[in-house]
């Protein structure tokens, strides 16, 4: 079996039971908001950090994890962008594919921030001469 055959399956398996629980939940928890907690359950960035660890390594991994967090906060934009576009336009397949754009843009703004950031010397590091 191929490495890229493993790897969709592992994505398949993972993000499959994620998506089946996080239905399970809705349909059990009666305040359904605190449901929706559940639907941003990392179930793909999860299988990407196991896989990248696996093949390559630890820094890969968390290479892998750092990137998430960008998408991840552009998940919180597509979230809220799509929540106020259903909300004031009561239309629900422009609304997703606004969501959709708003976290791509979003996305993209915070790595590339962060990776900014991340170049920037720390002035609270202690410097040591060895």
């Amino acid at each position: 079996m191929s490495k890229n055959i493993i790897d969709l399956s592992v994505r398949f398996v993972l993000g499959g039971s994620a998506v089946a629980l996080c239905y399970i939940l809705l349909i059990i928890i009666p305040w359904k908001s605190l449901a929706g907690i559940f639907a941003a359950f990392p179930a793909v960035m999860i299988s990407a950090v196991i896989i990248a660890g696996s093949e390559k390594g630890r820094t890969e991994a968390s290479e892998v994890a750092y990137g998430a967090i960008a998408g991840m906060c552009g998940g919180l934009i597509c979230v809220l962008a799509t929540w106020l576009s259903i909300k004031n336009m009561n239309l629900l397949a422009p609304s997703i594919v606004a969501g959709i754009i708003c976290w791509l843009i979003g996305s993209t703004a915070f790595f590339v921030l962060m990776k900014k950031a991340k170049k920037k010397p720390n002035p609270l590091q202690v410097k040591t001469h060895a």
